[in-house]
């Protein structure tokens, strides 16, 4: 019942700890998905809105605890995952179909740029850095999305994004 430490003490804030509610009977057919990089889809497709009301009277049903309900409620991975699309799972291509998900890190981003003489926290140069960083991308989407690139890209140009509107915020 305790959080991780690894979550309670992640500098970057790529750890988050929460409850996900998912369709356990689907977990099998989803992790046969046949094409490795529709792996991630396949995942996000079996996490559940524990704020949809047939959800929550499905929850009741199967005997989940209220509390258990509330805590998916008031956790940030299921929106992070989900709903932002910003959290991916950790080689899904060995489908074990983990609940653990992880925030892709934007610093080597906002570190290359700020190098560069740049202002590291500019959309406009943080997109730039993105394009010229394959290698970062192809080793993140190793790690995270079997090879798809194009998945990592959005995620962190979406990071980027948010980062830049907060920083004009503050």
């Amino acid at each position: 019942g305790l959080p991780t430490v690894c979550s309670e003490t992640c500098v970057g804030r790529l750890r988050y700890l929460g409850v996900f509610l998912y369709d356990a009977d689907k977990v099998t057919a989803a992790a046969a998905t046949p094409n490795e990089q529709d792996l991630y889809e396949a995942q996000l497709d079996l996490l559940l809105d524990p704020n949809d009301p047939e959800v929550q009277a499905a929850a009741a049903r199967a005997g989940i605890p209220l509390d258990w309900l509330q805590a998916a409620q008031a956790s940030p991975v299921y929106a992070l995952a989900k709903k932002y699309r910003v959290a991916l799972p950790l080689h899904p291509e060995y489908r074990t179909m983990p609940m653990v998900w992880y925030i892709p890190p934007l610093s080597p981003v906002v570190d290359a740029v700020s190098r560069d003489g740049h202002d590291g926290e500019d959309l406009g140069y943080l997109f730039g850095a993105l394009e010229a960083l394959r290698n970062m991308l192809q080793y993140l989407a190793g790690l995270f999305t079997a090879g798809d690139t194009a998945v990592v890209e959005g995620v962190l140009r979406r990071l980027a994004a948010m980062r830049s509107y907060m920083r004009d915020i503050n």
